[in-house]
């Protein structure tokens, strides 16, 4: 062979090295494109020392290590954060970039985007969860009007808050007609038990004093009306978002797929309530009177549409004339709902959610 001859065989294995250097490149470059750890964060809701996110898609997520499967082919670890300091600490260590994507109440978003941080409002977590009034036994407090002048325990930055602070304006009162006070929602639990507080104001958890025989619950906000509920969403940093488009759109797939086999049969609805027993180590009896006269095809609707993103707008104008924010934001514009739509339309499911109205009424096709 001469050489002439030889260079010319040696071309179709030089061009296939050269092609498979470029592919092992690549790929190397796309693997530093991605991050090492996706850092999640809820407030935490468990009993029992087990951690719970709420009621709701993330926490079946959680339980199933939904998302660390969809992300452990990349060689993406997810790494999860409950914060007993719920929203205001969540929302501190978004601040100091500690987190890339947060399941919080509407307030405790809201308040997080009005002080200045940069996130986006990817999907809806959940719709219309209701609020308690738990009293101590003997404080004789039967309504919002009982309350003046006593010893009332409200986490503030939470989602609770603007509740509390519309029941208070319904009766013709304000924070300064009780003898407020900030506490978390453990401490306001021991501290109604033992009588050092009249009355605290939470969520679901608190039917567990009910049923202890340990405190009263007089007041609840089931079946008062959209305005009353608290809504829950997804929230992701701008700066993820930005970076990793398709990671968040990944994430909100692995939601979505969560909340549409929650909703396919509500007359199953009793293993669901089984299964956040078994994660959070509450009683069933808990789940289903927060969820009675409430459909959970509804209620786990991920749509980031008029009725939810209203209810937001509705939040940021209630927090703002209490005093809860000073600066205001377009709600619309803060929800982003591409990533939504993205992994709505992969997993053929762009008709299966009916979206609702700005009353938050399900609106007419």
């Amino acid at each position: 062979m001469t050489r002439h001859s030889f260079s010319i065989a040696r071309r179709p294995l030089l061009a296939a090295s050269l092609a498979f250097a470029g592919l092992l490149a690549s790929g190397a470059s796309q693997a530093a494109d991605l991050p090492q750890v996706i850092r999640l964060a809820a407030p935490e809701q468990g009993s029992a020392g087990k951690s719970f996110l709420g009621a709701g898609p993330a926490s079946l997520a959680y339980a199933s290590k939904a998302l660390e499967a969809e992300f452990e082919k990349d060689g993406i670890k997810v790494e999860w954060k409950f914060f007993k300091g719920a929203g205001p600490a969540i929302n501190e260590a978004l601040a100091t970039g500690q987190l890339d994507v947060v399941f919080l109440g509407d307030l405790a978003g809201v308040i997080g985007r009005a002080s200045g941080l940069k996130t986006r409002l990817v999907s809806a977590g959940g719709r219309g969860s209701n609020s308690y009034l738990a009293t101590a036994l003997g404080s004789n407090i039967q309504s919002f009007k009982d309350l003046k002048g006593k010893r009332v325990a409200v986490l503030r930055g939470t989602a609770y808050q603007l509740t509390f602070n519309r029941l208070l304006e319904d009766q013709g009162l304000t924070e300064k007609d009780v003898r407020f006070t900030n506490l978390d929602w453990p401490t306001s639990k021991a501290a109604v038990v033992s009588k050092d507080i009249d009355a605290t104001f939470g969520g679901s958890d608190l039917q567990l004093l009910k049923l202890a025989g340990t405190a009263d619950i007089p007041v609840s906000t089931r079946g008062k009306g959209p305005i009353y509920g608290i809504n829950s969403g997804t929230i992701v940093t701008d700066d993820f978002a930005k970076k990793y488009p398709q990671l968040v759109t990944r994430l909100v797939k692995v939601l979505v797929q969560q909340a549409h086999a929650a909703s396919l049969d509500e007359g199953k609805r009793g293993a669901l309530f089984n299964r956040f027993h078994e994660i959070s180590g509450l009683p069933v009896a808990l789940f289903a009177s927060d969820f009675e006269g409430t459909l959970i095809k509804e209620r786990y609707s991920p749509l980031l549409d008029s009725g939810f993103v209203s209810h937001y707008a509705d939040v940021i104008d209630g927090a703002r004339k209490v005093g809860i924010i000073r600066q205001t934001f377009d709600a619309q514009a803060w929800a982003d709902p591409s990533f939504l739509n993205a992994a709505l339309k992969e997993l053929r499911l762009e008709s299966f959610w009916t979206p609702t109205n700005a009353a938050g009424l399900v609106a007419q096709r």
